[in-house]
């Protein structure tokens, strides 16, 4: 039903669509926060907001009252471009970390009710508290000339989750299946740690295309692990370019029990985005 809605907002902004001079990388991936006092509003991707010059906050909670979390990133360093060649001098790097803190219970519990159910409704699901922090360094491959604009922009990534229980009388076994397993198993006192890599391209002036690459292992000795892989279009219409429209797809793959699991599915999101007016100073030197 939520697919359904987007494709046609999607179909009725598309008539009205008017692309900027240069479709510019999201920074959502990347280890750039959002500007200040800016919010992005997204139909399934966290909304985000601006509260600092290097910093942001974002929640998936307006899609899913039942899944509470909240996310912090925060740009520590950035490196501008230096006089003199080499590799490092001639390119802006940014270095963040995320962290993001999530209450899953009541989502499970949400779950579990409901009929065919991938919990049982004898177990006890976990009253738990789910942690992940992550670093994340950006740079930019092909910087810009005085014919091209910069492209590639490279993003690596890794870090760990966890979780702290505040019941331990928990029963619920991690689901059997693909997404479920690594959010599931990671509730009952196992660490998964992640690594993986986001580079966005200039396709055109109005278009960009986003690949990415992400390894997960279960435990530290990789017990089971999962794949994903993304590949999707993105521009930013409208007006003042402040609508960004994405489609493309997703794949899962890895590892349950030592069972070899595939899946793929379409993605498709909408975001909007605007800031919040300054305003004019009074005073003497207002």
């Amino acid at each position: 039903m939520r697919n359904t809605l987007l494709i046609i907002l999607v179909l009725m902004l598309a008539p009205f669509a008017e692309a900027s001079a240069q479709a510019p990388f999201q920074s959502r991936p990347t280890a750039i926060t959002i500007p200040r006092n800016n919010f992005e509003i997204s139909a399934f991707s966290p909304s985000r907001y601006g509260f600092g010059k290097k910093s942001e906050v974002f929640s998936t909670v307006f899609l899913d009252w039942k899944l509470p979390n909240l996310g912090l990133k925060h740009t520590w360093i950035h490196k501008p471009v230096r006089d003199g060649e080499g590799f490092f001098k001639e390119r802006d790097i940014y270095f963040a970390t995320v962290h993001n803190i999530d209450y899953p219970t009541m989502f499970f519990k949400s779950v579990q009710k409901h009929k065919p159910s991938f919990i049982s409704d004898t177990c006890i699901v976990p009253n738990v508290i789910t942690m992940r922090n992550e670093a994340r360094v950006s740079l930019m491959l092909k910087k810009k000339t005085l014919c091209d604009p910069a492209n590639f922009f490279l993003t690596l990534r890794a870090g760990v989750k966890n979780s702290f229980k505040i019941k331990k009388d928990a029963t619920m076994p991690p689901v059997d299946r693909q997404l479920w397993y690594r959010e599931t198993v990671v509730c009952l006192d196992t660490i998964v740690w992640f690594a993986g890599l986001d580079l966005d391209i200039h396709i055109t002036d109005k278009l960009n295309l986003l690949v990415d690459g992400d390894f997960y292992s279960v435990d530290w000795n990789v017990k089971d692990w999962s794949g994903e892989n993304k590949i999707f279009l993105y521009g930013y219409f409208g007006l003042k370019g402040n609508v960004m429209l994405q489609a493309g797809v997703k794949f899962l793959y890895g590892t349950i029990y030592n069972d070899f699991k595939f899946m793929a599915y379409p993605m498709l999101d909408v975001s909007y985005f605007f800031g919040i007016k300054k305003k004019r100073d009074v005073g003497l030197f207002g």
